[in-house]
């Protein structure tokens, strides 16, 4: 079984700020991929019970009006868990991802502890010539075809588009090398 023949789930979220214990979720986009092939999307604006801080608004377009009757991550949670199921939970700093997603499934009494890929460590290793491995550094370095940065659907294709890219251009035992030296279990 090649490294990345197991399924997949390419996470991105967007949140009311930098804390999983004082912040909330306020969207979450999961692309799963199986044996190569898009299986399921889940994209969904969520109403995280606060005021949406400015700044979050400046950065990702959303407002508090966009959130006003979407639902809580109580509604979606279960879906949400379950396009998840066995899957390895990609994301770029996969750790803010992952904190805050076990804080808001830990509100809901649901264990979230899924084995993880970080893709800004899966850069490093692949192109450790390169300074930055920001999001928006891979996008340039690549080309990557996006309709709206800093929303998590966008975000999520982009890391779905960069593992398909590095499998064209490494051979699948650099891949094993790189991905083994990174790849997280659940915290």
């Amino acid at each position: 079984m090649g490294i990345f023949d197991e399924p997949l789930v390419f996470v991105d979220i967007e949140t009311t700020g930098l804390s999983p214990i004082q912040g909330r979720v306020v969207e979450v986009a999961a692309i799963r991929v199986e044996k190569g092939e898009v299986t399921q999307t889940f994209n969904k604006l969520i109403d995280p019970g606060t005021e949406l801080p400015f700044f979050i608004t400046n950065l990702t377009g959303i407002t508090s009006n966009d959130l006003q009757h979407a639902p809580s991550f109580a509604d979606i949670a279960d879906e949400l868990h379950a396009i998840m199921h066995e899957a390895l939970f990609v994301a770029h700093n996969v750790r803010f991802d992952h904190s805050f997603l076990k804080e808001e499934f830990g509100r809901v009494g649901t264990l979230f502890e899924p084995r993880m890929m970080c893709t800004v460590r899966l850069s490093r290793a692949l192109y450790p010539e390169h300074k930055s491995h920001k999001l928006a550094n891979l996008i340039e370095r690549h080309g990557f075809a996006y309709q709206a940065r800093h929303r998590a659907y966008d975000d999520a294709h982009i890391l779905w588009q960069f593992l398909q890219q590095v499998q064209a251009e490494f051979t699948p035992e650099v891949l094993r090398v790189a991905v083994s030296k990174q790849l997280k279990p659940s915290c």
